[in-house]
């Protein structure tokens, strides 16, 4: 993972000897969630996602034949559940060719699908195994994935991604095309919507901490990456809600000694 990243001052955080498999699976899922974006064809993206699919039922029996597949042995005890893989990139498929998200039950459910399964399989390799432990960590995937769709809004607006649900945008008042084709000054109804963003996935992120203080102390430990993150994600929310209709014309991002000195904290708070 890129030095400067949430991800990588999380995934200090870890211990040692989980970092190896932990960082191999955040690798894959960076390669197979990239393929609905990066790969402009549907018809090639999807043929790309059945070859993992075909891939992971090799590895499970026995014959994996790409990299993060041999070390991560889908299949084992060792590895996240079989269905984790198999979630994201059916979730994945579902998202080819989806421009926009018609209500919120529809997007948080994929986001379940995805960064939640995604998030799941990460707490399994941190050693998480109860069922409170894991629903915790999959739901954590939902408030990851608006953090990080709400900071580049307007990036994926200009392509064409519209990451806020038609019938949220028609709760506060705003037009698909004010954010598609932002003007000079921002929807006049802006503030609400983004009060509306901005709280609901703040929210969500503080439901996880609550989750996991309800868990053991050893998997509270386990999970102290996750919390980290989520720290992380929070503190951006909060930098695009001051920032108004900024992020409309530009990606926001914490600076890297902000997410460091984050993180130091995160951490110390935890021990």
């Amino acid at each position: 993972m890129q030095p400067g990243t949430s991800l990588y001052y999380a995934f200090q955080t870890a211990p040692v000897a989980r970092r190896a498999p932990l960082a191999d699976w955040i690798r894959w899922w960076h390669e197979v969630s990239a393929i609905p974006i990066a790969v402009q064809d549907a018809g090639v993206a999807e043929k790309k996602l059945h070859w993992w699919i075909q891939e992971i039922q090799a590895a499970q029996a026995g014959s994996p034949s790409h990299p993060l597949t041999q070390r991560l042995r889908p299949g084992t005890d060792e590895a996240p559940p079989v269905a984790l893989w198999n979630t994201q990139l059916l979730g994945l498929i579902s998202q080819l060719g989806q421009g926009r998200w018609l209500d919120e039950v529809a997007r948080a459910s994929h986001a379940l699908e995805t960064t939640g399964a995604a998030t799941e399989g990460a707490a399994w390799l941190l050693g998480v195994r109860s069922e409170a432990g894991l629903r915790a960590a999959r739901e954590l995937g939902r408030p990851l994935r608006q953090a990080h769709q709400l900071a580049r809004l307007g990036q994926d607006a200009r392509i064409g991604l519209l990451h806020v649900p038609i019938s949220t945008l028609q709760a506060h008042d705003v037009k698909a095309h004010e954010l598609l084709r932002p003007q000079s000054s921002a929807p006049a109804n802006w503030p609400q919507l983004m009060a509306h963003l901005q709280g609901t996935t703040s929210q969500e992120l503080e439901a996880f901490h609550g989750q996991v203080r309800q868990l053991s102390q050893a998997e509270r430990t386990a999970l102290t990456p996750m919390s980290v993150l989520a720290d992380l994600q929070a503190a951006l929310i909060a930098t695009i809600n001051r920032q108004g209709d900024r992020v409309l014309h530009e990606r926001i991002m914490l600076t890297p000694l902000r997410k460091w000195w984050i993180s130091a904290w995160s951490r110390r708070r935890r021990s």
